[in-house]
């Protein structure tokens, strides 16, 4: 498997992924199907384009397929600088159990305590989720709260766990 840092040339195979990752595991994101379908592929490929050392998204590539994506990016308000948030995550089904997400998220946490001034790093992650959770506790994520039902997808309710990682 290869990591590495997903480019404006990655947009088209990113943005089916995510399509995917909606469609199959809705309760772990706030972005809808019907949301995302929503977004021109072009605005993807400007996304990626803009990339930088504060705002990037890496992905795990197996047999020269996206298997999996994780996004960061630093908060740009002065009160919020110290902060970065991890955000997007999710692995094919069938690259699951093979430390595709824990990878990532190593290498997040490798290139954020290189950003001069962050102190922490944020995600949200849904209670219908505990295999992620466990991941994201791995590498050394820390639960500081719950929001109750923060989701909901048709009459089901669903809360979002909130964790952080300090430098």
């Amino acid at each position: 498997m290869e990591l590495r840092f997903l480019t404006e040339h990655d947009a088209e195979t990113w943005w089916h992924l995510r399509r995917l990752a909606l469609a199959t595991d809705p309760e772990s994101f706030v972005e809808s199907v019907e949301d995302h379908d929503q977004t021109p592929l072009e605005d993807t490929r400007e996304r990626l384009r803009r990339s930088d050392a504060e705002n990037f998204v890496v992905g795990m590539f197996a047999d020269n397929e996206l298997a999996g994506v994780a996004g960061f990016y630093r908060y740009q308000q002065a009160h919020f600088r110290h902060k970065g948030y991890v955000w997007g995550v999710y692995v094919r089904k069938e690259s699951r159990g093979k430390g595709v997400a824990q990878r990532m998220l190593e290498e997040i946490i490798r290139r954020a305590r290189q950003i001069p001034g962050l102190e922490q790093i944020t995600l949200i992650v849904s209670a219908a989720q505990p295999g992620a959770r466990r991941v994201y506790e791995r590498v050394g994520f820390k639960l500081y709260g719950t929001e109750p039902r923060s989701l909901k997808i048709g009459d089901k309710l669903i809360d979002d766990e909130l964790m952080v990682l300090f430098f």
